[in-house]
Order: C-alpha cells, then sequence, then structure tokens
C-alpha cells in the first residue's frame, strides 16, 4: 500500500446479507460505508427459502421500512411432520417466535438492498476484490484492474470464498465434504397449485402456509407452501459428482427423480412437487463443513470477517443467516463504542472485542449444526406420538432472547480490559454449561468435542 490517506470510513466487501446489513448497522452507528460487489447487479437474486432467528428479527425492527418489508414477506406457518412416505407423524404446530420466521432469500435480500439505497449508501458493482490490504493504521483492497482503495477499516462479508483468509490467519480454511447435499428449488405456488393432490390437501385458504418435513432413514425432505412461493429441498448422500457450493450448480429433474425413487418410497405428494419443478430451476448444493476459525481480525486489526467468511454453517443448520445478521450488529456498536473513545485508532480494539464477544456463541451454535444433521434420520413415530418435541427442537432461551447491541455495550470495557491484562473474558451469551475449545471438523467426528 504506497498510500496512507484513507478515501473512505468504512469498506465493506460483499452486498449479500451479512455485508447489507452491516452497512445498514454502520449508518445507524453514524458512520459511511461503502459497499463493494463483485456482481455487475443484484437485480435477480436467487435462492429458496432462509430462518430468520428472532434476533435478527428485532434488529431489523430498528428500521422501520426494512421491518415492515421483512414481516410482509415472511411466511406465517404451520408445519407438519410426515414420516418418508407422507403419512402425518406430528403437527400441524404453529411455528413460535422463539423459533423466528422464514423468507424467500430474494425478498429479504430486495429489503435489504431497498434499505440501503433508500439511505444513501453507495454500493459499487463489478469490484473484483483480490487481496486484502493493511499497513500500519490503515487497510484497503487491491481490485482484479490493479486500483486500491484504502480505509481505516474493511469488512469482509464475501462469503465462504473470501480472500481475506490471506489476511486473517494467513491460511485457507480446510474442507471436509459432509457426505451430503441437498437439492433445493423455489418457483411459483401457482403452479404447484395445478396438482390436484397439493390443491386439496394444502390449500391456501383452508391450511394457511405450511412447511413439511418428510423423514426418511438416511435423508429427509422439506416443502414450505406460500402464497408466493412453493420451495423444496431434499438433503441426501452425495457422490460428488455434480453438486457444488454454488447456485448455479444445476441438476436435472430426471436426475433427480431417480436418486429420489432409489431411496425409498417419499411421499406422492412431495414426489409430484420435484415433478412440477420448471426445467433448470434445481440447484445441487453441496454441503461442506469447514475448521472453526478462531481468529477473525488481521494482525493489525483494520480486516475483519463477518458471516460465513468468518464461521460457515451449512444451510441445513438454519442459524448461519441469523449469526452473520448478529455480526452485522455487534461489529458496528463495537466500532462507535471504541472511536468515540480513541478516533481511527480504536478499530483494532473494536475488531478484537467484536471478535472475542462474538466467538463462544458462534463456535457452540456451529457445532449443534454438526450433532444436528442426522438427528431426524431414524425417528421413533411412536414416542413422537408421545413427545412431538422430540422433532420439534425448540430454541432454548439463551439463543432466541439474545441482543447482540446490548451485550456489545453493556460488555464492552470488561472486556477491554481482559484483553489488555490477560485475564479470561466470561461469555454469557452461550449455554451455562458450554466451555470453549477449539475445535476441527475431525474433533466433532471423532466425539471429542
Amino acid at each position: 500500500m504506497d498510500s496512507l490517506e484513507p478515501q473512505f470510513d468504512i469498506l465493506i466487501v460483499g452486498a449479500g446479507l451479512a455485508g447489507l446489513f452491516c452497512a445498514l448497522e454502520c449508518k445507524r452507528q453514524g458512520f459511511s460505508p461503502i459497499i463493494l460487489e463483485l456482481r455487475k447487479d443484484l437485480e435477480q437474486p436467487v435462492g429458496d427459502f432462509i430462518t430468520i432467528g428472532p434476533t435478527a428479527c428485532r434488529a431489523f425492527s430498528k428500521w422501520p421500512t426494512l421491518y415492515e418489508a421483512f414481516r410482509k414477506a415472511a411466511y406465517d406457518t404451520s408445519i407438519y411432520y410426515h414420516k418418508q412416505n407422507g403419512e402425518i407423524g406430528a403437527g400441524p404446530r404453529k411455528v413460535s417466535e422463539s423459533f423466528g420466521w422464514m423468507v424467500l432469500r430474494p425478498d429479504l435480500h430486495k429489503a435489504l438492498m431497498d434499505t440501503v439505497l433508500a439511505y444513501g449508501i453507495e454500493v459499487r458493482y463489478r469490484q473484483h476484490v483480490v487481496e486484502f490490504l493493511e499497513k500500519d493504521d490503515k487497510a484497503g483492497v487491491k481490485l482484479a484492474d490493479g486500483e486500491v482503495l484504502h480505509a481505516d477499516i474493511v469488512i469482509a462479508a464475501d462469503g465462504i470464498r473470501s480472500r481475506s483468509w490471506t489476511i486473517v490467519g494467513g491460511v485457507e480454511p480446510r474442507t471436509y465434504s459432509s457426505g451430503s447435499a441437498i437439492f433445493r428449488c423455489a418457483y411459483s405456488t401457482s403452479l404447484a397449485m395445478e396438482i390436484p393432490s397439493i390443491r386439496t390437501n394444502w390449500n391456501l385458504q383452508e391450511k394457511g402456509e405450511t412447511l413439511h418435513i418428510f423423514l426418511g432413514p438416511v435423508s429427509h425432505g422439506v416443502m414450505l407452501v406460500g402464497k408466493e412461493k412453493i420451495c423444496w429441498a431434499w438433503m441426501h448422500r452425495d457422490d460428488g459428482t455434480t453438486s457444488q457450493e454454488s447456485w448455479s450448480a444445476k441438476i436435472s429433474n430426471s436426475t433427480t427423480r431417480q436418486q429420489l425413487d432409489a431411496d425409498g418410497e417419499w411421499s406422492p405428494e412431495f414426489l409430484s412437487v420435484v415433478d412440477k419443478t420448471p426445467a433448470n430451476s434445481i440447484i445441487h448444493w453441496k454441503l461442506v463443513w469447514r475448521d472453526m476459525q478462531q481468529t477473525w481480525t488481521s494482525p493489525g486489526g483494520r480486516v475483519v470477517q463477518i458471516g460465513d467468511a468468518a464461521h460457515a454453517f451449512l444451510p441445513s443448520s438454519g442459524n448461519g443467516g441469523t449469526q452473520a445478521l448478529e455480526d452485522a450488529v455487534s461489529l458496528a456498536c463495537c466500532l462507535r463504542i471504541a472511536i468515540d473513545r480513541q478516533g481511527s485508532a480504536g478499530i483494532p480494539t473494536a475488531t478484537r472485542i467484536h471478535n472475542t464477544l462474538r466467538l463462544e456463541r458462534v463456535s457452540f451454535i456451529q457445532q449443534v449444526g454438526f450433532k444436528r444433521r442426522h438427528a431426524y434420520y431414524n425417528i421413533d413415530w411412536e414416542a413422537v406420538k408421545k413427545d412431538p418435541s422430540i422433532v420439534a427442537m425448540e430454541p432454548q432461551k439463551w439463543l432466541y432472547e439474545h441482543d447482540p447491541e446490548k451485550y456489545a455495550r453493556e460488555r464492552f470495557e470488561e472486556c477491554r480490559d481482559c484483553l489488555e491484562t490477560g485475564k479470561v473474558f466470561v461469555n454469557t451469551n452461550k449455554p451455562e454449561h458450554y466451555t470453549f475449545t477449539p475445535w476441527t471438523v475431525a474433533d466433532l467426528e471423532a466425539g471429542k468435542i
């Protein structure tokens, strides 16, 4: 980095959910972020549905227009748990507020982008970041065309393929195949309602919006019936020939059906929804594990990772989006506190405190996702009849009652003192019984954690 004069306060790399909401939270805290996005535009975001937990929903409420758009788009669902053949084993059960809300990823992305633009936050497209930089008290990025942009801080919100690891940790996160993949798709509900059994059994006027989980011995399917879109997914064993961690990894309808048929007797309604899927619409998403990253900040503390760049979750974990949004709130708050007290010199303190406040909570949730990956398999349906909570897996209070901004404000000084003196900082945003230990995927597979 030749020039040390910052051009912007904050650069955020990536205009996904984490990057967009981080920009909003930075704006709310009084900063002037600029977002750098690789794609040429964000007119047609892709994806199916995502679950947003109560902690993130409350954070949205501080942005009234965003919150209104989110709640309008969110599904108001009842859940049914089915045996693989379609027989109902439990439900309907109204989704509780402790669970959060399901929403189509494109709808949420649009609501965030509309809010970003409404508040005058600049988004620069076709910005291919190839290198993250740090020197003395400045940070920056190098673009593919050779241009270098400088700032007081760079926030890497560019997901699992972020190049920020070159300066954060210095070692590319190791990946492991989980042995599983997901077929996933969303298409018009009106098309699905052409199926007689869907129109009769899951009529929206009578049943409302519904979520169906079909549980097999070694795989499970999901079908979300909403007013505008129907989403379906099937988590299955993977041979690795066609799946990728990419929204562009498509698979044909016929191949999808062949694999489903080879896996046992599935619900006729679930199969009919799969068969009705428009051609070239099914994504084959590879489920990949990554070792935990204990450090999310660069040596100088001016490059920091959030969301999947810092802590990737499997889509089946159901919590990755929420934790990315919590990151945005926590980091922006820590930056505000530190800069108010130390000016730009406080940025490294802010990023390290944010890392410390968030690490143990996120690490535990990652572990839960790993350990639950087969929780739906080999269900004892007789036990479920007596206790439906066996399949419900309701979240605990420590997870859904957390307020990342309040936590940052209340624990900032104590955490800073511990970091400066070497004392042990005790987080309280996690289960009381949990003692953090660094882990690898191999440790989890071996049952060591």
